[in-house]
């Protein structure tokens, strides 16, 4: 007698399993309501309030190749950006000045999202590539 082996296909998981993760995880739904951009937050934001930040210093060249390219060198600007490990990155660099933390932006703020090709152009964030 022999027993019948199948691979199953990984499923990949429904609208209504990502949004829960995302409510479990307290990272917000996103407005398209697209799988792809919650299974996108997923995998690059972290559970809790954006980040509310201004540059206060030039990274130069030094930081071309860094997620802090993103932000304008004008200290004036307010950037909000989601909790997520670029954030971390760019607070680690100590070039911002961060303003406090909050869910949502206000509409004086400037929101920087992760970029869908984050891996692609900053790979982990270092300048040791």
């Amino acid at each position: 007698m022999t027993q019948k082996q199948s691979k199953a296909k990984p499923k990949n998981p429904t609208k209504a399993q990502l949004a829960s993760a995302l409510k479990k995880a307290e990272i917000p739904l996103p407005e398209s309501g697209k799988v792809e951009d919650m299974q996108f937050r997923l995998d690059n934001y972290l559970p809790g309030p954006g980040w509310l930040m201004r540059a206060h210093k030039n990274g130069g060249k030094k930081y071309a190749n860094h997620p802090m390219s993103l932000l304008c060198k004008d200290a004036k600007q307010a950037y909000w950006i989601p909790n997520s490990i670029m954030a971390h990155k760019i607070i680690k660099t100590q070039l911002v000045l961060i303003l406090g933390r909050r869910e949502k932006p206000s509409s004086d703020n400037i929101v920087i999202d992760v970029p869908l090709d984050y891996m692609e152009r900053f790979g982990n964030g270092s300048n040791d590539r």
